[in-house]
């Protein structure tokens, strides 16, 4: 397995892949490839936005998609998207793109990350060394 970062080639392939990682439990979503690949350029488009692949035999099997949130007195990266196929789940992929990230950050000077996780995953990230925030999650449908 090595890992990339992402061109604007790995946009479709990432968006495969993607939609297979939610096609289960916890989320069972039913992503066409059309969204998926929004989803990829949308937060591929954000400031600085930045991507790594984790690709094995030639195929993708696991993403990392995020930007720069730049705040008052440093910038943070926030990760929009962690995915890993469904045969490659629970095999340290993930684990292992959350940790080829931090010398990218590093050599930026970016210093935090963040992200949005629902609770079954909190676990994982606690592992991969990050922290619960005191900020919590609001929306409304209109």
């Amino acid at each position: 397995m090595e890992f990339q970062l992402v061109t604007a080639q790995d946009h479709a392939s990432l968006a495969a892949a993607m939609a297979q990682a939610y096609s289960e439990a916890p989320w069972n979503e039913n992503w066409s490839q059309e969204r998926a690949l929004r989803r990829v350029q949308g937060i591929l488009g954000n400031y600085r936005g930045m991507g790594l692949k984790a690709v094995e035999d030639g195929r993708v099997i696991g993403g990392l998609l995020g930007f720069v949130d730049p705040y008052a007195d440093e910038d943070f990266f926030y990760i929009s998207e962690l995915f890993v196929v469904p045969e490659r789940k629970r095999q340290g992929v993930g684990k292992a793109l959350m940790q080829a990230l931090e010398p990218h950050l590093r050599e930026d000077g970016i210093g935090v990350v963040q992200l949005m996780s629902i609770e079954p995953n909190e676990a994982f990230y606690e592992k991969c060394g990050l922290e619960k925030d005191s900020v919590a999650v609001l929306y409304k449908r209109v």
